[in-house]
């Protein structure tokens, strides 16, 4: 992980590609293809944000713009829906096995959904109210789930 990576964004971000990792692993054993192409499709749409949350921030430390710090609202929104939606997925990879075999996408939900409440917060302390409330909630269902 670069210094450019070193903030709250791009640590969400990788949160939400372990948790994915995890599930493609899971739906994989159970015979899933449907789940692990889900979840390496989350991975692959998160993964850019690290670095354009990044750039976002460097860009409203030093210009304070309403358009700068949209961005830093916009993407930890971005982030927060792809979490729950990685959350469910793993989920619905969990609930597809048996016993222990389910650990590792059991562990991606509580990620998924770890990461969905993080990017939440940003969301809110960059001065986006509650935008990202509705992801939480699904990521916080999907984890109750399993």
């Amino acid at each position: 992980m670069g210094s450019s990576e070193l903030a709250a964004g791009p640590a969400v971000v990788h949160t939400i590609e372990l948790s994915a990792r995890l599930t493609i692993l899971t739906a994989r054993t159970a015979g899933r293809a449907d789940l692990a192409q889900r979840a390496r499709s989350i991975a692959e749409r998160v993964g850019p944000l690290a670095a354009e949350d990044a750039a976002a921030y460097r860009d409203y430390l030093a210009t304070r713009s309403e358009e700068s710090q949209r961005r830093t609202v916009e993407l930890p929104v971005q982030m927060a829906e792809l979490a729950a939606e990685a959350a469910e997925v793993a989920a619905a990879a969990a609930r597809a096995t048996d016993g222990a075999v389910g650990g590792d996408a059991k562990v991606g939900v509580l990620l998924a959904e770890c990461a969905a409440r993080a990017a939440a917060l940003l969301v809110e302390l960059n001065g986006g109210g509650d935008a990202a409330a509705s992801a939480t909630a699904r990521a916080s269902l999907a984890a109750s789930l399993v």
